[in-house]
Formats: structure tokens, sequence, C-alpha cells
């Protein structure tokens, strides 16, 4: 079936769910785009319930395509007008995959790293500290006041790890914490502070969870003074911070090679 119009429900739909956080959160539903992030959605078993294609798209990623087209419920070709109807890209690729985000329940029984990022705002900021921590093997990432970890630009920026790390969403800093605490994680605050240890010289336990805060602000007081400690980032040259996601790496992987 080729779908031509703009304004054909289902592309209305889709656009919808590209511009609108609150329908995202609300019917648990989401875009990818692209050849390459829609074949991650397939591969690491998202649940895609359509996929739109342009037949240019068909003819020039038919490596990305056979298994995402196998494992979508229905597919659909559509027009490059109806194409960029639902982008979220200067030039579109053609390929989009409308998925159910299914969570991933985070495991606190056992050893490993985690991480909790305190209203991150930059999509791009969340997409590579998720990067790192997929490559870094951290076991789970709690997003607590963040930009919606759905967006079209953290989804690009995390490069489909979204569809295998386990993340659990936070209103507050202190819900997560208690979370943590009551299962006996470690809790590591990055945070200018007289009181702060300094990297590399920080013990990290057999199961810790590093907290990164907002890119302005950092984190709050309150949640400092609630973390077991608090870790400094030494900073020898002039610059008075650190990007977040440039700190998230850094201490990402100082704990994970005490492991």
């Amino acid at each position: 079936m080729l779908i031509q119009s703009r304004d054909n429900p289902m592309i209305k739909e889709a656009a919808a769910l590209v511009s609108d956080k609150k329908l995202r959160r609300e019917t648990g539903l989401f875009v990818a785009e692209g050849a390459r992030l829609c074949s991650e959605a397939a591969k690491s078993g998202a649940e895609v319930l359509r996929v739109f294609l342009t037949e240019e798209a068909e003819n020039r990623y038919p490596e990305y395509l056979s298994e995402l087209l196998s494992a979508a419920k229905e597919t659909y070709y559509i027009s490059p007008s109806a194409a960029e109807k639902i982008s979220d890209t200067k030039t579109p690729q053609g390929v989009f995959a409308l998925c159910r985000f299914a969570e991933r329940e985070i495991d606190l029984s056992s050893d490993g790293l985690f991480v909790l990022l305190s209203e991150l705002q930059d999509p791009g900021n969340i997409g590579t500290v998720l990067r790192t921590c997929e490559a870094m093997d951290v076991k789970g990432v709690f997003l607590c006041g963040c930009a919606d970890f759905l967006s079209p630009k953290v989804l690009r920026s995390s490069m489909g790890c979204l569809f295998r790390l386990p993340v659990k969403v936070f209103k507050t800093d202190a819900e997560a914490l208690e979370t943590l605490k009551a299962a006996g994680v470690s809790t590591y605050a990055a945070a200018l502070s007289d009181r702060a240890e300094i990297l590399p010289d920080v013990k990290f336990e057999h199961r810790s969870c590093v907290l990164i805060g907002n890119e302005g602000n950092g984190l709050s007081e309150k949640t400092v003074a609630s973390c077991d400690k608090t870790v400094m980032i030494p900073m020898p040259g002039r610059a008075e911070s650190l990007n977040a996601a440039c700190a998230a790496a850094i201490m990402i992987y100082a704990a994970s090679r005490q492991r």
C-alpha cells in the first residue's frame, strides 16, 4: 500500500509522536528514524508496530531492511512528501519505525555499575551518556527529571542502545536514591566540593551508582548530601567545569576499570 498524502491519519499520528513528548509518555509509543536505527530496534526485540518507507529507501538500504520488515506488524510505502511530514531531520532517509517502548527491569541485586542522570536537558548529552553506559557495561540508568529519552534526538544520539539498556524514569532524585539505598547500592555524586574525593583515588564498591547533574547547575546540594560519597574530577586547566556527558564518561570509566 502506498500512502501519498501528508494528511493520512497514520502519517499524522507518527508526526505527532515525533513532536509531542506528552503523547509519547501517555501511549508508550515512539518513532525511530533512519535505516540503521530502525534496524537496531528490530534486532534488539523492540515491538515494531508499523514501518513506513519510501521506494527509494527500499532500494538504497536493503542490508538494514530485511530484519526490520520481518519484525514489523505492518509495512507501508510512503511518498517523499509524507516522509518529510514524519521526519525530524533535514534530509530524511525515508525509513521510519513506529514502536512500543518496553521497559527493561534494572536488577539491583547483582554487582555492577549504575548511573543516575539528574535533570539533564540536552538530548545529545543524554544520548551520549547512554552510549557510554552500554559501552562500559553499565547495568542500568536512572533518569530523574531529564528531557524525554524517547525524543528523536536522544534516539539518534544513543545509536540504538536504548533498545537494549535498562532505563528507569523517576520524577525526583530522592525517589531514585531511596530505591538505590534500599537495595544496598553505594552512591557517588560528581560535584565540586572541598570534601570531595579526587579521581582516580576513589574506591568504588561492587554495587555502585554514579550521579551526574544538570548541565548548568550540577547536582542539588540535597542530592549531594544524600549520597555516600562526593567525587571530583581533577581539572588542571582553566575550564571551571566539564560538559555533563564528558564528566559522566570519565566517572563511568574510572568506576568500570576497577571491576
